[in-house]
């Protein structure tokens, strides 16, 4: 069964080519819906493909069964890949996606710790020198 919401308010920005979508979800057979089943939704609704929504927001107040929900969609990805930030896109994706997309990001991190490593052992060997401030207070004191 297909994700039934309202609309409560649909924008268009001009400058960043997309629709600023609020909606509200009844989900009172079920959780609160996941941000891919809210993606499809929107997207067949709007006519797009679900890469072009971005979920911003799903609150759901404490005791009800209804979720307020703000959604970005984009007229193409060439415009939402420049304007969205690196965390929204990264939420959006599926969870076996994003669990990769951590690992990866996690294994870079380490490859660089250890690229620096390399790079600032050679500077400890050397002779270590002393502190200008020292040296200014000894000649100070001759």
């Amino acid at each position: 069964m297909p994700m039934e919401f309202k609309v409560k308010q649909d924008n268009y920005n001009a400058l960043l080519k997309r629709k600023e979508v609020s909606i509200e979800v009844d989900h009172e057979e079920s959780g609160t819906p996941s941000r891919l089943e809210l993606k499809k939704a929107v997207a067949a609704k709007y006519e797009t493909k679900p890469e072009n929504v971005y979920v911003v927001d799903i609150e759901t107040k404490t005791g009800t069964q209804r979720a307020i929900c703000a959604l970005q969609v984009y007229d193409d990805p060439k415009t939402a890949a420049s304007v969205v930030p690196k965390h929204m896109k990264l939420r959006d994706l599926p969870s076996n996606e994003r669990k990769t997309m951590r690992e990866q990001k996690a294994k870079k991190e380490e490859k660089i710790k250890q690229e620096k490593g390399k790079e600032e052992k050679p500077k400890q060997e050397g002779k270590p020198q002393q502190d200008s401030s020292k040296q200014s207070k000894e000649g100070a004191a001759q």
